[in-house]
């Protein structure tokens, strides 16, 4: 967990670039990646631990432990291999929906440009 820690220090480090910390100043909302994270009354442990939180629920920690080559249980590799299985699977139900979709219309505006 402190590897965890000290690439998100790092993350978060690079985040802070000087442009973008006077453009908020200034009042601007520019577009930022990856997880955001208020230090509120100067109280720096509980936004690391939101931060932490945070980075858990959205799968970077995985991604981090995948970097440092972390050893990955057997059991965790076949829940992930499911997980990014039917992800894949519910994608592509999607695209074919959607070609469907733009096929009927495609159709349709052929058929009544021919009619009339």
């Amino acid at each position: 967990m402190q590897a965890v820690a000290r690439a998100a220090r790092g993350l978060a480090a690079a985040a802070t670039r000087p442009s973008a910390m006077e453009a908020w100043h200034r009042g601007q909302v520019q577009q930022s990646r990856g997880i955001v994270v208020q230090v509120r009354d100067g109280n720096l442990e509980r936004a690391l631990s939101v931060m932490e939180r945070k980075m858990r629920s959205s799968g970077m920690e995985r991604l981090i432990r995948a970097r440092t080559h972390h050893h990955v249980k057997d059991s965790e590799k076949r829940v992930l291999a499911r997980k990014a299985l039917m992800q894949r699977v519910r994608s592509q139900e999607l695209g074919k929906k959607l070609r469907e979709i733009l096929i009927k219309k495609i159709r349709g505006l052929d058929w009544k440009a021919c009619v009339s």
